[in-house]
């Protein structure tokens, strides 16, 4: 690997961490206002700011991250990619919780990075040009 190609895939990872970090503030946020000020039921308040978090980490990673156009197959294949990031996160907190004795706080966050290493393999892959890599 060159390392032209080593600095270009961590400027891309930064920019994706820099979405992840943008979209979480926004979702914990939203959380917030949503259960706290409008008393919206908890389900239903997860599901929905978790999918608009989605779609608007789609946006933000594809325009600005990635510079590549918005298209609906690809937003599709995204949303999966990252509900598949969340069903191996609940493996591995699973698994966790089954071999650690950490505090609950403590094992969410250690699945943090495999969920981010899981989103950004597979979104690199959806969004990268054919000809590169």
């Amino acid at each position: 690997m060159n390392i032209l190609f080593s600095r270009k895939i961590a400027t891309i990872f930064a920019g994706f961490s820099g979405v992840g970090v943008i979209t979480t503030l926004i979702s914990l946020g939203a959380i917030y206002v949503f259960l706290e000020l409008f008393q919206t039921p908890l389900i239903l308040t997860y599901a929905i700011i978790y999918f608009l978090t989605i779609l608007l980490s789609y946006f933000l990673n594809t325009l600005l991250v990635f510079k590549s156009p918005l298209a609906m197959k690809k937003g599709i294949k995204y949303f999966l990619i990252y509900l598949s990031g969340m069903v191996i996160g609940i493996v591995v907190l699973w698994l966790l919780k089954k071999t650690l004795s950490y505090d609950p706080y403590i094992l969410a966050y250690l699945v943090l990075p495999v969920t981010m290493t899981w989103n950004f393999f597979f979104s690199f892959k959806l969004f990268k040009p054919k000809s590169s890599c």
